[in-house]
């Protein structure tokens, strides 16, 4: 896991701060997404960053409040200080982390894998659904490709054995919901599942994760026990900074890590991927493109930047 400093460490000159509301139809999120996206420009150059607020008024009242941030020359670590004390939400301390990122990184002519010494690789993903009736009739919407899907605790040994005959769930999400033996059920018939926020009480046999626990890198040490992986999400981290710490928090520990989205629809996407590509890109990563479904996720290499097209 390369170290954070190299990043927090990246200057910015920032001149104007810009923020553009707007929505995107998508059938997987059931209508309207709302989103926006911060530009940061400053020196010639122009960064952008994903706000994923769940409602159109959290964007508008973003909007309103980018005209506070701070302006001039600063490293990023130092800015984000600055931000923090001015942008209260995560969503909103993200999504101005990631456009300072993108900015300070084609101010200075480099990207994320030059920056920290990392030789890009594909990316592994997984696409995700929410709970349904019937899953494995769910997923043979989505062919060819790795699942992650939402538990209902009252499944039946036949629903899973339907999911095993397919031979592509790598994630099962709890939500923390149900009891220890739906988790046993999970776990017999599909042995080699990552089990994802399982219900309280749980035993911590088998492959576990912890995903909506995980908001700070000392979160790690507060879980009941050692999981297999945890979930990181720079939105609701608030920074990737905070990311990178928990990464190499994770790797001195023996934690493995893997990407989550929060239905970024835009540049916060394309820099999901850049950092699963740094970070765990044989991981579990919920990343999936919205369009065309590749057997790997590849990424931009060569341009200066944070992320290309999502």
């Amino acid at each position: 896991m390369p170290p954070t400093p190299e990043l927090g460490a990246l200057g910015l000159a920032i001149e104007d701060v810009e923020c553009h509301v707007g929505s995107v139809a998508l059938e997987s999120y059931g209508g309207e997404r709302p989103t926006s996206v911060v530009w940061l420009r400053g020196a010639g150059a122009a960064g952008r960053g994903e706000h994923v607020g769940w409602t159109p008024e959290a964007h508008a009242t973003f909007r309103s409040g980018v005209v506070s941030v701070p302006r001039g020359r600063w490293r990023l670590d130092d800015w984000m200080g600055a931000v923090a004390r001015v942008c209260g939400h995560p969503y909103d301390r993200a999504a101005l982390e990631a456009a300072a990122i993108d900015l300070g990184l084609r101010q200075a002519g480099t990207n994320l894998f030059r920056l920290l010494d990392v030789t890009p690789r594909p990316v592994r993903y997984v696409v995700s659904y929410g709970r349904v009736a019937d899953p494995a009739a769910e997923a043979r919407r989505h062919p060819g490709v790795e699942l992650k899907i939402d538990a209902d605790p009252g499944w039946s040994d036949d629903v899973y054995r339907a999911l095993a005959v397919l031979g592509r769930i790598a994630v099962i999400d709890f939500k923390g919901h149900g009891d220890a033996r739906a988790v046993e059920r999970a776990r017999r018939t599909l042995p080699d599942v990552l089990i994802e926020d399982p219900p309280s009480g749980t035993s911590p046999g088998g492959r576990v994760s912890f995903d909506a626990s995980i908001r700070h890198a000392t979160d790690v040490a507060a879980l009941p026990f050692r999981p297999a992986a945890v979930n990181l999400k720079p939105a609701r981290m608030g920074s990737v900074l905070e990311v990178l710490d928990c990464a190499a928090l994770c790797a001195h520990a023996g934690i493995g890590v893997y990407m989550g989205g929060m239905f970024e629809v835009g540049a916060g996407r394309a820099q999901l991927r850049t950092l699963a590509a740094v970070l765990c890109p044989e991981a579990t990563n919920d990343i999936a493109p919205l369009g065309i479904r590749p057997p790997r996720l590849a990424v931009e290499a060569n341009e200066a930047g944070f992320g290309g097209d999502a």
